[in-house]
């Protein structure tokens, strides 16, 4: 799986519910995306860090929910782009 790092805990994969392609992966690193049903990777930008879970819209696949393992919950409406934390 080129992209995702190798020596790295990997706490979720969530493929989207439209797109069987598009997956992502919940890292301490943060969400990693892939458009290609897995075999490339690429940390998306400005994702929260310490990404443990990721939960995606059933019926709107561009509102992705990260949560972190300090228990903060961030969303994403536009697919991964930007993130906002939720209070």
């Amino acid at each position: 799986m080129g992209g995702l790092p190798t020596q790295k805990t990997i706490y979720a994969f969530v493929p989207s519910p439209k797109d069987s392609k598009t997956m992502y992966a919940a890292l301490r690193e943060g969400v990693y995306l892939s458009k290609d049903g897995g075999t490339q990777w690429s940390l998306v930008k400005k994702s929260p860090k310490g990404v443990v879970t990721i939960v995606i819209h059933a019926k709107d696949a561009s509102k992705i929910f990260a949560g972190t393992g300090d228990g903060k919950i961030f969303l994403s409406k536009d697919g991964g782009q930007s993130w906002k934390l939720q209070k």
